[in-house]
């Protein structure tokens, strides 16, 4: 899902789905998908020309981005791109480079952990903060 700017859409105006569509350079189809499946809400179900209300559409999109997220809790943890979500690295197949950047104030070097998706054998990639160097 691509990451819609919410910042376009006023909260207190009611919007028309080919209003929807050209703020966002969607299709008009879309936009019924998700009435339709995935919980979209309108202001009344029965009349025409269906309209939304900017909060609702503030509120979904960001439901739906919120899904989306990932949170790597472990070190070991990797997002993989092609399995859409969280997954250890294939045993023996992890390593860690250093990057020669140096990350915030306290000037950690930083490491990229590289690996193996155990399930469909991509490489996935994790970056880390690492210890301070003198």
């Amino acid at each position: 899902m691509p990451n819609y700017n919410t910042r376009l859409i006023t909260s207190r105006r009611s919007y028309l789905i080919s209003e929807i569509a050209s703020l966002f350079g969607i299709h008009q189809r879309t936009c019924h998908r998700w009435i339709r499946n995935d919980g979209l809400r309108v202001i009344e179900e029965d009349v025409r020309p269906l309209l939304v209300m900017g909060a609702d559409l503030i509120s979904f999109l960001k439901a739906k981005r919120a899904k989306r997220k990932a949170i790597l809790r472990k070190e070991d943890d990797f997002y993989c791109m092609k399995c859409h979500k969280v997954v250890k690295a294939k045993r023996g197949s992890e390593k860690a480079v250093k990057t020669g950047k140096k990350i915030g104030k306290a000037g950690l070097e930083q490491i990229k952990r590289i690996g193996i998706c155990e399930i469909c054998g991509t490489k996935v990639n994790r970056f880390l903060r690492g210890v301070k160097q003198d």
